[in-house]
């Protein structure tokens, strides 16, 4: 494995998001290796999805993806980040069929129409977040068990992802936003992609949406991972800013996260560490 290229990928996904470098100063070196390549496996999953231009590319890419985790959890990882990962010994107890399954479902969003509404776009993206919330209760907290809470956050991460890449989206011909909303606001997708106070409301009034919808998951029971935990509490911060703002967009985008921020982050992660397995203790 080259450490300089698996380093690569973990700085590339930590520098994402102003919250993540601060929740990886609360984690061990070896959960470093774990937690973190996983997060940035996901994260190159996800560019393959979002940068899609030619959908017939990108799921021969997912498919590559979905060889590499079946060789890795042989023992035959190719790729810099799998050889860190699987490496960990917690890892290994994770059947071949989680690592398969959030790939499958992504190649599954490529080839989806654009949805008809906020709960057709749900219903769209909860098999990939699914499968994602699967794979990360296994690794972080070594169970299986059905966890409604963290497809949820995951479900909603994804979307909220999606809306600040608008203008990307929209270049590679999709939408972040439903298509009643567009019609709503009396947009077409690629109006979409011009600054107006057309796409200012429609924008608005999604952020509303995934806003109550973030609340409500914040209210249900069940163990998140430290990441899932801080980047929910970062997007709810994001999308009340983005309601408030003139420009909605700008309000999502801001880095800010502070002193206030550091303490979410630093009782998210007493939280995370009184349910985590015996082995995650220091």
């Amino acid at each position: 494995m080259s450490e300089s290229a698996f380093d690569d990928y973990l700085a590339q996904w930590r520098g994402a998001s102003p919250e993540r470098p601060v929740a990886w100063l609360f984690l061990r070196s070896d959960e470093h290796m774990s937690f973190g390549a996983l997060a940035a496996l996901e994260h190159e999953w996800l560019k393959v999805v979002r940068e899609a231009r030619e959908p017939q590319v990108a799921a021969a890419r997912l498919g590559w993806w979905r060889e590499e985790m079946q060789h890795a959890s042989g023992g035959q990882a190719r790729h810099p980040l799998t050889q860190g990962l699987f490496a960990a010994p917690r890892v290994g107890a994770v059947p071949v069929a989680s690592w398969t399954a959030p790939v499958e479902a992504a190649m599954v969003l490529l080839m989806t129409p654009p949805p008809a509404d906020f709960a057709a776009q749900c219903k769209v993206v909860a098999p990939f977040a699914d499968a994602i919330a699967e794979l990360e209760t296994r690794v972080w907290f070594g169970s299986a068990v059905a966890n409604p809470r963290a497809a949820k956050v995951t479900l909603l991460a994804h979307l909220v992802s999606n809306l600040r890449a608008l203008e990307s989206m929209v270049e590679r011909g999709r939408s972040p936003l439903p298509m009643n909303l567009l019609a709503r606001h009396g947009l077409t997708i690629d109006a979409l992609g011009r600054d107006g106070p057309a796409r200012r409301a429609a924008v608005r009034d999604y952020a509303a949406e995934l806003q109550r919808e973030l609340a409500g998951a914040a209210r249900m029971q069940g163990p998140l991972t430290l990441f899932r935990t801080v980047g929910r509490q970062h997007d709810q911060d994001a999308l009340g800013r983005a309601v408030r703002a003139d420009e909605p967009l700008a309000g999502l985008r801001s880095s800010a996260f502070g002193l206030r921020g550091l303490l979410k982050t630093w009782r998210a992660a007493r939280t995370w560490r009184s349910m985590a397995p015996i082995e995650s203790h220091p």
